[in-house]
């Protein structure tokens, strides 16, 4: 059993993860109320066949009882996550959410294949970023002043990097961390989300060339300090940000294109005054020449990402920990090794789809700010996988940037999960205002059908007015036959018309305006004036007549006197 379940189990995940990509991608496709809860219903049960199918392999193949109760501790506080932000956001895009739950748990699955103890720190990491996720829509949406708190975001930033600059610790090279309360962060993660917020804030209220050199001597400054550091990966996430959040705030595709210039440049000189650059860039050059140094941890990825094939060695079957920092910068390499190409690609084509989900909502968001924020998150998560992929497949040299996440880092998944969660904020606004103008529109309608009623009730009331008025002048005349009661018909108009006139049955003279009229044109006017009065009633005044003698025998007429 121990052996069926260590061959077969790969081929359960590849065909859940495919199926569930697929289903996303449908999902994603779908906008608003459109979107299907079966559906997402469906994705969960995948997720968790995935997980569980995961862990029992991890299980069958050590038969340490430790795995079980992570998974089940694992699978509770995703659905504790999951069940929770759907009930007490309903307005919420909850694909949007399962799929950072879907990338959440290939991250744990493969960092415990590789290390126990990263994977516990690791899920302690993530418990907190679910359920903190879980409070920030309801704080953004009782917080308004976000936006005006543009130079605060500015600096807040930049003094967070200035100090790790002075009093970081160094890893591999880079000033990356500092420690608080024995607790090891990386505040430029951080520090993301506060550069996003300045640039979404800085060109709410314009986009003029002020307002970009002002915010390009701005992002500069934490380029420049990200540089000092060594941090050059993040210093280009921050960079790229830059420059496409300019280029949407202006519409200018002159920005883009100095952009791309000065990238270049940047890059240039970054080779020329970096050791560790030309290391990167010789390892790219060609590995080969120095696989037993600079080029060891690409040619090991390169053969890890070839060994899988396209379902993988399956877990536990291969040796992904002989890269080297493979759970933090080679976590994609891992994960092509053991549960094969066709699931690593379907995890990638899966960040696409959240990418894109992203862009959908931040392009259809009226609010400039929030618009430009969630539009800089999509860019800082698309290029991070960029960078992080392409790095581990030699289509660009390494950068150490984390694949967001899936790779090991503490302080990276949980910046990660926050944007995501202020992205949830952003488009659970946004379906709030959208059901705030369907409300008011329903309670116009309302108001539009209630008025209209009572216009037609006072015309009726008038109407029934008239009929009496009608009757007294009868009455007055002296025609006391009420087998010709109903007056407001074409023959009494016949049987009063004087004889010296005749009657035309086409057209007669409406006193009120001195016009000759068709019948059913003044009908119309009338009933357009009134809203339901009957023209014909006003065409009637007996008091022009003198007599009507009625005759039985004659149809009803004998004689006419008029005045």
């Amino acid at each position: 059993m121990r052996t069926y379940i260590l061959a077969l189990s790969k081929y359960a995940m590849t065909a859940g993860m495919l199926l569930y990509t697929v289903l996303a991608f449908i999902q994603m496709r779908r906008t608003g109320k459109k979107k299907s809860n079966a559906a997402d219903a469906v994705m969960i049960f995948l997720l968790f066949v995935v997980h569980s199918a995961a862990f029992l392999t991890i299980y069958a193949a050590t038969m340490d009882p430790r795995y079980v109760f992570f998974w089940l501790f694992q699978t509770v506080t995703m659905v504790a996550a999951i069940v929770l932000f759907g009930t007490i956001y309903p307005q919420s895009n909850k694909t949007l959410y399962i799929n950072v739950c879907m990338l959440l748990s290939i991250g744990l699955i493969i960092i415990t294949r590789l290390s126990y103890e990263k994977a516990v720190r690791q899920y302690d990491i993530v418990s907190v970023g679910l359920f903190l996720g879980i409070a920030i829509p309801a704080l953004m949406k009782k917080v308004r002043y976000l936006k005006n708190l543009t130079y605060i975001y500015a600096a807040t930033g930049a003094a967070a990097l200035l100090v790790v600059l002075l009093l970081g610790q160094v890893t591999q090279g880079s000033k990356l961390s500092y420690s608080v309360f024995g607790v090891s962060m990386q505040p430029s993660e951080f520090v993301k989300i506060l550069f996003i917020f300045y640039l979404a804030s800085a060109y709410y209220e314009s986009a003029d060339i002020r307002h970009v050199f002002i915010t390009g001597v701005i992002s500069a400054a934490h380029v420049i300090i990200l540089v000092m550091s060594n941090d050059l990966g993040t210093a280009l996430v921050f960079f790229v940000a830059y420059v496409f959040m300019t280029f949407l705030a202006s519409g200018r595709w002159q920005y883009l294109l100095a952009g791309a210039a000065r990238g270049l440049a940047g890059s240039y000189a970054g080779y020329h005054l970096f050791s560790h650059v030309q290391v990167r860039v010789q390892a790219w050059r060609d590995p080969w020449s120095v696989i037993d140094s600079m080029g060891y941890q690409i040619t090991q990825s390169l053969f890890s990402i070839s060994y899988g094939g396209l379902f993988g060695a399956g877990l536990m079957q291969g040796t992904p920990d002989k890269i080297p920092y493979a759970a933090s910068d080679f976590i994609f390499a891992a994960i092509c090794e053991e549960m094969g190409l066709i699931f690593a690609f379907s995890m990638i084509a899966l960040c696409l789809v959240c990418f894109l989900d992203i862009l959908w909502i931040s392009l259809n968001f009226a609010d400039r700010f929030y618009r430009f924020t969630a539009f800089g998150f999509a860019v800082v998560y698309i290029f991070q996988i960029f960078l992080t992929v392409g790095g581990e497949i030699k289509f660009i040299p390494l950068t150490g940037v984390t694949l967001p996440l899936v790779s090991y880092g503490g302080s990276s998944v949980l910046s990660t999960i926050i944007q995501f969660a202020i992205i949830e904020a952003i488009y659970i606004m946004q379906q709030d205002r959208i059901k705030s103008f369907e409300d008011r529109f329903e309670r116009e309608e309302r108001e539009r059908r209630r008025r209209t009623r009572e216009r037609r009730g006072m015309a009726d009331h008038e109407k029934t007015g008239r009929i009496r008025q009608l009757r007294e002048q009868v009455k007055r005349s002296g025609y006391t036959d009420n087998r010709y009661d109903r007056y407001d018909t074409p023959e009494i108009r016949k049987k009063a018309a004087p004889k010296s006139g005749g009657y035309k049955e086409t057209e007669f003279i409406d006193d009120r305006t001195n016009t000759d009229m068709t019948e059913d044109e003044t009908a119309n006017e009338d009933a357009y004036e009134t809203g339901g009065w009957d023209p014909e009633l006003d065409d009637i005044d007996l008091n022009d007549y003198k007599e009507i003698n009625y005759d039985p025998g004659n149809d009803g007429q004998k004689e006419h006197h008029g005045k």
